[in-house]
């Protein structure tokens, strides 16, 4: 279940002075409130919403909004206004979410690199994912031999329809013991086409 809304939280309170009730006429002070409005996901504040004031008579405690006032006394609020400003805290969730982006995107970096420099200098243990010549499928297969010119793996024997989930299959009871080697430039070249799209190393 997914818990999101809206909330408000006071921003500034204060009174304005010398100002006419278009209520009583007597009275000569408003307390006001500005209400920040925000989004919310999860109980964490995302994005401001807006702001809403309310101003109320200190002597009839009629209460207003600021579209329903006299000039004179918007102009007055408009002056008190000028520093009500949204806290930081109401941006928590926009803050949280650059920070996973940014996370995510240098994590994806430092694999792609670190698949580029596995693939160069291949190691025994490693494992390549692999898309098959069977389309729409995926399967793994294991380095267990590395020599100057060649890399001998065995194949996982078990095919899985999602790329993503290619690890599931990554079990030692799943590889056969028949080898087959290929040249480095080989393996490069399967690497450059996506054919080999990411190399696990422990």
């Amino acid at each position: 279940m997914i818990f999101y809304g809206r909330k408000a939280t006071t921003i500034k309170e204060g009174r304005l002075v010398n100002v006419n009730c278009p209520n009583c006429e007597d009275g000569r002070t408003m307390r006001y409130s500005i209400f920040g409005k925000y989004a919310y996901l999860y109980w964490i504040p995302m994005f401001p919403l807006g702001k809403e004031n309310i101003l109320e008579c200190t002597n009839c405690h009629k209460t207003f909004d600021l579209k329903s006032l006299p000039n004179s006394i918007k102009e007055k609020f408009n002056i008190e206004k000028a520093d009500a400003k949204y806290p930081i805290w109401y941006f928590s969730g926009l803050a949280v979410l650059v920070l996973l982006i940014s996370f995510a995107v240098y994590t994806s970096k430092k694999d792609d690199e670190n698949d580029k420099r596995f693939i160069k200098e291949p190691m025994i243990g490693d494992v390549y994912s692999v898309e098959t010549s069977q389309s729409g499928y995926y399967s793994t297969m294991k380095v267990n031999k590395v020599t100057k010119d060649s890399i001998f793996v065995i194949y996982n024997d078990v095919l899985i329809d999602r790329k993503s989930k290619v690890y599931k299959i990554d079990k030692a009871k799943n590889y056969t013991t028949e080898t087959d080697g290929y040249t480095r430039s080989e393996i490069q070249s399967l690497f450059d086409k996506q054919t080999i799209y990411e190399v696990d190393r422990d």
